[in-house]
């Protein structure tokens, strides 16, 4: 499955990133990176990628694919880190320093179905089916609560405020939900 990615560098960043058609030739100087680390059975589908730090080595990478599916989200950002970069590949999401490779972590929402860049709150929110994570210049700085028993929705960002709703099986209905941008904490939603 060919990916088709969206790419998103608002913030400034210290390297160059482009995704490959294919695996890239053996290459004496440039190492080949595998996220995760040990690729399991099912991690035989991902994208490639090539990052050309400003100091350092280039290097290309293999990222294994969450999912097919035109519901989960496939994109490359810069990050709030002006030498991080964050991909996303079939809702997979990791944030990887382009100067060093062996220094990353995977955003555990799985599938990333939204993703947000916030730079005038210096964020990159992944937003799952019952959560959302906030990715700042230091890495991950909070993870909701769940907000929905499933299907949530971003509505809008107005101020420090996040709004949107998600489903309450109980009441059988959508319900809005608020969640501060600064400490992740929320109000409303529903959960089990």
């Amino acid at each position: 499955m060919k990916q088709h990615f969206r790419f998103d560098f608002t913030f400034p960043r210290n390297y160059e990133v482009r995704v490959l058609e294919a695996a890239p030739p053996v290459h004496p100087v440039e190492k080949l990176y595998h996220f995760p680390a040990e690729l399991e059975e099912g991690d035989r589908s991902g994208a490639y990628l090539r990052v050309s730090p400003k100091t350092g080595a280039a290097w290309a990478a293999f990222f294994a694919l969450g999912f097919e599916s035109d519901q989960v989200v496939s994109e490359v950002c810069s990050s709030p880190d002006p030498d991080s970069f964050c991909i996303v590949v079939g809702g997979y999401a990791y944030v990887v320093k382009a100067g060093d490779p062996a220094n990353w972590f995977r955003v555990e929402q799985s599938p990333v179905v939204d993703l947000r860049v916030l730079s005038q709150h210096g964020l990159v929110l992944f937003a799952g089916f019952t959560s959302i994570t906030a990715v700042g210049g230091s890495g991950i700085l909070w993870t909701t609560e769940r907000l929905t028993w499933e299907g949530l929705t971003i509505t809008d960002i107005k101020g420090d405020k996040l709004h949107g709703h998600g489903w309450d099986a109980l009441a059988d209905k959508e319900v809005l939900f608020e969640v501060d941008l600064k400490t992740g904490k929320h109000t409303g939603g529903a959960r089990p």
